[in-house]
């Protein structure tokens, strides 16, 4: 019996030591941008059950979006840059959020979860439908997950970009906002700017029907 327990407490140790290991960097993510006015584009001709706006704004280091997507003066979904230093290197984590406790969402790519605890944003295609419902590849973040669209990497004077939206030019990112306890399915359409490593945000649309679906760049 004793030699049981020794065996076992030798266990929980070891997974410990792993969990210690795993993090031995002491990886530290920086605190979410302070909000500032959020923005609502420009109102553009559309069908009769959708919302469809201009933006034309970027997302780069130190460059933040604070979208009001349905326009009633609060934040809807947050896109902005953090810095971080892991594997010997410096990621530029490009992200969105939905604001706290509003419970929108974002579609992103199942797997395993990045240093600053997101899940890679999926790119649509064009004329693909947002829906709610989840496929073997795609899921929605979890509340207050945060969705990465892409990671500049910084080693000395070398510089990669990771992620699904590197290199892409007019993907679409599938969103969802909570509206009167209602969810309204929508798109932001996103390219990458091979020059400057940013992320180029052109326009957006979402359904006036809750619960109705999308197809992206539909207007």
């Amino acid at each position: 019996m004793k030699k049981y327990i020794l065996l076992c407490l030798s266990i929980i140790l070891s997974l410990q030591a792993c969990k210690k290991d795993k993090n031995s960097e002491g990886i530290i993510v920086p605190p979410d941008p302070i909000e500032t006015t959020p923005v609502t584009g420009e109102t553009q001709p559309s069908s009769a059950n959708i919302v469809y706006r201009t933006l034309n704004m970027r997302v780069g280091y130190k460059k933040h979006i604070f979208l009001d997507a349905n326009a009633d003066g609060t934040t809807d979904i947050s896109f902005s840059s953090v810095l971080i230093m892991h594997d010997g290197k410096q990621h530029l984590y490009l992200s969105a959020y939905g604001k706290t406790n509003t419970s929108n969402k974002i579609f992103v790519k199942k797997g395993e979860e990045l240093v600053n605890g997101s899940l890679w944003a999926y790119p649509f295609n064009k004329d693909e439908t947002i829906e709610p419902t989840e496929t073997n590849e795609v899921k929605w973040t979890a509340n207050q997950q945060k969705a990465s669209i892409m990671s500049v990497v910084s080693t000395g004077s070398q510089t990669d970009v990771e992620g699904l939206w590197a290199n892409k030019t007019e993907k679409y990112l599938g969103f969802a906002l909570k509206i009167n306890g209602e969810p309204y399915f929508g798109w932001i359409k996103l390219s990458h700017d091979t020059t400057t490593d940013e992320i180029v945000f052109s326009d957006y649309a979402y359904s006036k029907i809750p619960g109705g679906n999308i197809i992206a760049g539909e207007k």
